[in-house]
Parts: C-alpha cells; structure tokens; sequence
C-alpha cells in the first residue's frame, strides 16, 4: 500500500464509509511497525455502534500519539488533514525502502542479519519519533525523546541494540559514537560484521561493515542515523580510524566480500 485515500472522515464523530474505514484499516496495518505491540487490525469496514470504543479508533489515536506529538488525540482522520498526510509520508517511505533490494554477502558475523532487519527505519520529522528508535535509544541508555535534530544523532545507539539482542554488552555511553573504540577486540583490517568507527564534525560515526567495493577503496557500511535512517551507505575507506569486534569473535574465517547491492552515498550523520 502507497497511500491512503479517503472519500470522507474517518473515526470519531465522523463519516464513516465502509470503504474509508477499510482504507484507513489497511494503512495503520501497513505502519503496524510504528504502532509496537499492537495487533493488526480486521480489515472489515466496521467501527461498531460505538465507534470511540473500536480498535480501529484507539489505533488510530496511537498513531496521533506517537507520529503526531497529540497529547489528546482526537481519534479522527479528516480529508487532507494532519493525520492522513502524515500516514501517507510513511506509506511512501515504506514503499521506498521495499523497492531497494538489499542483500547481504554471506559472513560468520551472524548480527548483521539482525541490523539487516532493520534497514528503512526512519528518523519522523518534528517533536514526534519512530517507536524503533526510541528502542535504540533505550539500548544505548539515550535519554532524548525526538529521534530527529543534530543533539539526538543515534548511530551508537543502533550498535547497541542490534548487538544487545545478541548478549553484548555495549560500552559505557553507548550513546557516543567514538566509545565504541572500547567494544571487544581491536582489529587491523575491516571485516565483514565489524563495528567501524570514524570522526566527523562535531563527533564521531559509527557502523558495521558489510563488504568493499570491487577496486578496494570503499566501504559499504550498515549504520543507524545515517541520512536519518538506517540504510547500507558507500564511504571512502581511508576515514575509518577503528574497527572492532566482540571480544569472543574468531576473525580466523573472516571475509571481506565484494558488496554488489544497493547502497547509498555516505551523507548526513547528525
């Protein structure tokens, strides 16, 4: 799905065509990844004789909640209003991201299909933020509530997360993109998995390796906050001051591919 479109509102104190209803229905289930722990919706058309009591409805104000920074939603989606143009720049960065294959090459660095999962998650503009993020954060002990902004760059946050959901522990301020100097075990040479790390105005970036160009001179590395969002971004190879992996990791078998798939070019970090 690529846009919601609706003939009438939908919601509380709305009109409620069957159409409509099923329309918005589709979309919330579409960003059930914006909604954490919220079960899919029935796509059936219906908010009930009560629709304030509907799960459509409490759906819908979690969605204002959580995208819109409403501190009392109205449970409504109107024509053309805040909260279906919000829904339909999501739908677009979802469709976005699915029409980028991006595979991965093969390696022992078994967390990368987990930061792999990742790729599409997306900074939201203004005071509001993706719940994914949020998670980031928590992982890397962040104490921001708005995923967007320079002072809320969240790339060692992602590190923490991806490698928390494998037992590692993550540095002390985590949060920090230059700690990661102090993770496991330094290596000389970039591996496929290995966490690199790099200078930048005003900071530092960090990311995972994921293989090299065909002439040797670049990186493809998998990184969060990376033009806002988690995505497999080309750098020159030569601004990568350190890489390191877990400390329990053998690197005897350890590759770096040639990487064939999509990738952007390195821009923002902040």
């Amino acid at each position: 799905m690529t846009s919601l479109r609706i003939t009438g509102s939908v919601g509380i104190a709305a009109k409620n065509n069957v159409n409509d209803v099923k329309a918005v229905q589709m979309a919330l289930n579409a960003l059930n990844n914006l909604l954490i722990s919220t079960p899919k919706l029935t796509v059936d058309g219906r908010l009930g004789s009560k629709p304030e009591t509907s799960k459509t409805v409490s759906a819908i104000k979690l969605f204002q909640k959580k995208q819109l920074g409403m501190v009392n939603p109205d449970g409504k989606i109107d024509v053309n209003g805040n909260t279906q143009r919000t829904i339909n720049t999501l739908l677009a960065n979802n469709a976005a991201s699915a029409t980028k294959t991006i595979v991965l090459p093969t390696t022992t660095a078994y967390w990368l299909k987990t930061a792999a999962a990742e790729i599409g998650q997306k900074e939201v503009a203004g005071t509001a933020a993706n719940p994914r993020i949020l998670e980031y954060f928590s992982a890397g002990k962040f104490w921001g509530t708005d995923d967007s902004g320079g002072k809320n760059a969240w790339c060692g946050c992602f590190v923490a997360w991806v490698m928390k959901q494998h037992g590692f522990e993550p540095v002390t301020n985590a949060f920090r993109a230059k700690e990661w100097v102090n993770f496991g075990k330094p290596i000389s040479k970039p591996v496929s998995g290995a966490i690199g790390i790099k200078s930048r105005s005003g900071g530092g970036h960090v990311a995972f390796v994921v293989g090299q160009s065909a002439d040797g001179n670049y990186l493809y590395m998998l990184g969060g906050n990376q033009s806002n969002s988690v995505q497999v971004s080309r750098y020159k190879k030569d601004v990568w001051d350190h890489f390191v992996v877990p400390s329990s990791y053998n690197t005897d078998n350890a590759t770096l591919p040639v990487y064939t798939s999509s990738a952007e070019n390195a821009g923002s970090e902040a």
